[in-house]
């Protein structure tokens, strides 16, 4: 419910410890925020007789945003790294050395299950752009519609990435961790927030072949720290199925990413929905 800004800056001080840094917040503002940490907060919890908790299941960036989003309801977006142009160049020519000999058909699955990865000499069927652009499409107008509705007052646009040299690894990982975040401690308005930001900068991101990794990254720890949900209602993994299926293409070719989808039986379940989609 909400709370006044008098009770809230007349409120006793609380401090999270996250990393070994302290870091001092207003009681009543965070306590409002989350039943989870309002019991920690005003609870029988030792933490709540001590005045202060430590947090070890969460990293001190993403506490911070959540603090900025308690009181100003956004937060920052991680920045990008700008890499250097000759460790990009090393990095693709060694990935291109030790994936050379693969190449994946993904046009063809008559094959079933034994095809996936495989070196096939067969006719690729070609299709349409309008069948990529269809799904990009829809991919964009979820955000659009998803934006418009969740905000009441308007919030900074993200940033687009300009050169195949800005690695988004750290900003799209940022948004991934503020969503776990906020489904752990249940507050549902943050993860919204959260996985709405993700998709609009993912969006606009240009997936040149050498940031392909940034996803692989998003996709490792999403995969990781997230289960599947029963009806897949802004979900996280629903929302990357979807994307991964606007630039299949471009992924597919990444043996690494070939790699992660074999190893992990989920996420190729979700690729080849996706891929499904794609081709009905």
């Amino acid at each position: 419910m909400p709370i006044s800004d008098s009770s809230i800056f007349a409120s006793k001080s609380f401090t999270f410890i996250v990393q070994g840094k302290p870091l001092h917040v207003h009681a009543a503002l965070i306590s409002n925020c989350s039943e989870p940490l309002d019991r920690m907060i005003n609870g029988q919890m030792s933490e709540a007789q001590q005045g202060f908790a430590l947090l070890e299941d969460v990293d001190e960036g993403t506490f911070v945003r959540f603090i900025r989003w308690a009181y100003s309801k956004d937060y920052p977006a991680a920045e990008y790294i700008l890499v250097e142009a000759g460790d990009e160049t090393s990095a693709q020519a060694s990935k291109s050395e030790t994936s050379k000999e693969t190449v994946v058909v993904v046009e063809d699955l008559d094959d079933g299950w034994g095809s996936f990865g495989t070196k096939k000499d067969r006719k690729k069927k070609k299709h349409s752009a309008s069948s990529k652009g269809g799904l990009r499409e829809s991919f964009i107008s979820q955000y659009d519609s998803s934006w418009v509705t969740f905000s009441t007052f308007l919030l900074p646009a993200p940033r687009g990435n300009k050169s195949p040299l800005e690695d988004y690894t750290e900003v799209f990982l940022g948004h991934a961790r503020m969503y776990i975040f906020a489904e752990k401690y249940d507050i549902q308005s943050l993860k919204k927030l959260a996985l709405d930001k993700l998709q609009h900068t993912l969006s606009i991101f240009t997936l040149y072949p050498e940031r392909v990794g940034d996803i692989t990254a998003l996709l490792k720890y999403v995969y990781a720290n997230t289960a599947e949900t029963v009806d897949g209602t802004d979900d996280i993994r629903t929302m990357l199925a979807h994307y991964i299926g606007t630039e299949m293409e471009v992924l597919i070719r990444d043996g690494e990413i070939k790699d992660l989808m074999l190893e992990d039986g989920e996420m190729l379940g979700d690729f080849l929905k996706m891929f499904a989609l794609r081709v009905s």
